[in-house]
């Protein structure tokens, strides 16, 4: 099985700080999270996932957002 969890190094509570900086950024640009995203980021924040895998799941959703609209 993959390393697919976050490093003991950083705490939850660091964890959540880093990605509410890089949430307020982002929603300053004018970008706003999908709840999927959202999720992907609370299973970061407890640990279950690596920031990599966030990535991997926000490209699957995109890509298939597109084969779906390419097909219709």
């Amino acid at each position: 099985m993959p390393d697919t969890v976050a490093t003991p190094q950083e705490t939850a509570a660091q964890r959540r700080a880093h990605l509410d900086q890089a949430l307020a950024s982002t929603r300053l640009e004018g970008h706003v999270p999908t709840p999927e995203f959202l999720a992907d980021c609370e299973d970061y924040i407890a640990g279950r996932i690596l920031r990599e895998e966030i990535l991997a799941r926000e490209v699957e959703r995109v890509l298939g957002t597109k084969r779906a609209a390419d097909a219709a």
